[in-house]
Parts: C-alpha cells; sequence; structure tokens
C-alpha cells in the first residue's frame, strides 16, 4: 500500500511535466497580407500555426525581423525555426522542413507603360529584375545567368523598396508574391502611382512554403514531427481552410 501511494505522489509530479506545453520561438518577416505584427491575429499563415501548434502541445511565439536576419537567427540556433520558406538543398542542411503550410504564386509587376510580356526564360534578357533579399528568387535567376541569360539581378530587404524602384524606373520588373505586393501597391501608394503599375498573370514560380526548424536546436526534430501531426489534424478537420476561406472573404469585400 505504501509502495502504491509513493507510485501515486510520484505520478503526480510528473504529469504536470508531462503535459506542459514546449515553447517554440519562431523568428518571421513581414508579409502582409499573410504575416505581420500588424494585421489581426498577425495574418492567416500565423493562425495556421498558432492552431497546429495547439494540437502538438507546443505554446509558439513569434518575433520580426528583416527576412534574411530571421533566416541567420534561426540558423545560428538563437531562435528556434523561421516561417514561410520555400525548400533548396542548401537550407535543408541547415533545417528540417515542416510538411508544406501555403502554396504561393510569384509573378512580375511592371510599368503599364511599357510593354512587357514573357513566355520563357529568354524572355527576361537584358532586364533587371527586383527580388526580395535571401529569397529563392536569388537562386533561381542567378542559375539564368549561368544558363547564359542576361538578367540583372537586384537584392531588396523590403517589399517596399523593391516596389518602389520600380516605380522610380530603377529596375525594369518587381518579382514577389501577388497578394503581397498588391497589398503594399493598395495600402502604401497613392492612387495615381498604383495606377502606374500592373503585373503580369503568368506566375513565375508556385511554390509550397514551409517553417524550419533550426538543426542547433536539439528538440528541432521532436519539434518538427509534432507540427506536422498538429498541422494534418487541422487540415483534417477543416480549421485550415476554414482560415483561407475568411481570409479570401475579406479581400473580396476590400
Amino acid at each position: 500500500m505504501r509502495l502504491m501511494v509513493q507510485w501515486g505522489c510520484a505520478l503526480l509530479l510528473i504529469l504536470p511535466m508531462l503535459t506542459h506545453a514546449q515553447s517554440l520561438r519562431l523568428a518571421s518577416g513581414e508579409y502582409p497580407p499573410f504575416i505581420s505584427q500588424h494585421l489581426p491575429n498577425q495574418g492567416p499563415l500565423t493562425e495556421i500555426i498558432v492552431l497546429a501548434t495547439e494540437e502538438a502541445n507546443l505554446d509558439v511565439s513569434f518575433g520580426y525581423f528583416p527576412w534574411h536576419e530571421s533566416m541567420a537567427l534561426a540558423q545560428q540556433g538563437q531562435w528556434d525555426g523561421t516561417v514561410g520558406w520555400a525548400f533548396t538543398e542548401e537550407r535543408a542542411l541547415d533545417f528540417i522542413y515542416s510538411d508544406a503550410i501555403y502554396t504561393e504564386s510569384a509573378v512580375f509587376f511592371y510599368h503599364r507603360d511599357k510593354a512587357f510580356d514573357w513566355s520563357k526564360s529568354e524572355d527576361l534578357a537584358g532586364l533587371a529584375v527586383g527580388v526580395g533579399l535571401g529569397y529563392i528568387d536569388v537562386k533561381t535567376l542567378s542559375q539564368l545567368q549561368k544558363a547564359g541569360i542576361d538578367v540583372k539581378l537586384q537584392e531588396f530587404d523590403k517589399e517596399e523598396e523593391k516596389l518602389h524602384a520600380l516605380l522610380n524606373n530603377q529596375i525594369d520588373l518587381a518579382l514577389g508574391n501577388k497578394d503581397v505586393l498588391q497589398h503594399i501597391i493598395q495600402t502604401t501608394f497613392s492612387a495615381e502611382q498604383a495606377r502606374q503599375l500592373t503585373h503580369h498573370p503568368r506566375p513565375f514560380r508556385v511554390t509550397p512554403l514551409h517553417v524550419l526548424f533550426s538543426r542547433q536546436i536539439e528538440q528541432g526534430y521532436d519539434h518538427s514531427r509534432a507540427f506536422n501531426k498538429g498541422l494534418r489534424r487541422i487540415k483534417m478537420d477543416g480549421r485550415y481552410q476554414a482560415v483561407w476561406n475568411q481570409f479570401r472573404r475579406q479581400k473580396m469585400s476590400e
């Protein structure tokens, strides 16, 4: 009997440890309307990550930095991971990838008064293209350069800077997520400035984005497995799609 009481007391001490949520610190950049510290609930991507981590018994928090800094902080293990990155073999050396949380479409924005059309990579020859610093587009366009296509590459720390450079004729094209660049144009540019810019309907890429868990963190594999399990649950029970349905309804009403 005494032994049973001792085991019972030990179990009571252990149970809180088993049920206590582990903390998960994720570094991110500003990517409205999908993720931003200034959006309601910090945006739909944040909502999805929060739902998945709740299912995984992870207590998630977010820090906002320039995108390349978010990557570096997670790569060094100062943060547990970083949000919203495409897969590359180089990144996979430093990170464990989650299942896809979102698939983005990247298109070219250009001046309305300058004719632009493209159907193949060679059509970009001789054009100056603005891309986000550290984005997968840097690698993709660099590969075109190595293949002999004379595309000029200019990197920008912020999406707004990329569009302002386009508006001021410092670059010919701005490459980025269609919804993100449209959001910036609608919310930060004047009506006259907004009228000057448009985008080509053909996507340059359609890319799944992931949460990256740092290999420098001891719990990285456990975090990734738990997160993926939570993500699958919210996809199966409809909560994942409900977040996107609400997001699209809001965009249609704007």
